[in-house]
């Protein structure tokens, strides 16, 4: 019997191993959850996932402001251009830099008013989405998910 993942990868022949079929799976999970998201978040807010994140972070962290390498720590897909992500949003006033009291060579990133509305109004959308893709696995299935996951994080193995 073909696997789904088979199926969603228009799969023929068996998968080199189970550990390849299952990576597979998570990418392609990974990738069906985050595509219509990250076109939500273009067309609703004007921004992509990265920029999202960074918002997120500097949200968290407000009102001590972060350095990009701070930041790009914080991040969930890390980006190894986090000055390029914070150009983009400063030029839209979503965020502001100064430079840090401490190390002048250090610029320190800050959330706007600006910014926090723009979160703000994605928040109901943020609630929402997480139930909208994973709520028909129902408790007990998620719970086994998180589990597996926490598992698969806390003990990743390494490449290559």
């Amino acid at each position: 019997m073909a696997s789904v993942i088979a199926g969603e990868l228009k799969q023929k022949s068996a998968f080199a191993s189970r550990e390849q079929e299952v990576l597979l799976g998570i990418l392609i999970a990974s990738a069906r959850i985050i595509e219509p998201w990250e076109r939500f978040l273009k067309t609703q807010a004007g921004l992509s996932n990265e920029q999202y994140n960074v918002l997120r972070i500097l949200r968290g962290s407000h009102p001590t402001r972060l350095a990009c390498s701070e930041i790009s720590q914080r991040m969930i897909a890390r980006d190894p251009d986090v000055t390029r992500l914070v150009d983009r949003l400063s030029q839209r006033g979503l965020v502001s830099r100064a430079r840090a009291k401490q190390d002048r060579r250090v610029v320190e990133v800050g959330i706007t008013d600006k910014g926090r509305e723009v979160l703000k109004a994605l928040d109901p959308h943020v609630d929402r989405m997480p139930r909208s893709v994973l709520g028909h696995l129902g408790p007990a299935k998620l719970t086994q998910l998180a589990r597996l996951l926490e598992q698969l994080i806390a003990d990743l193995g390494t490449f290559p």
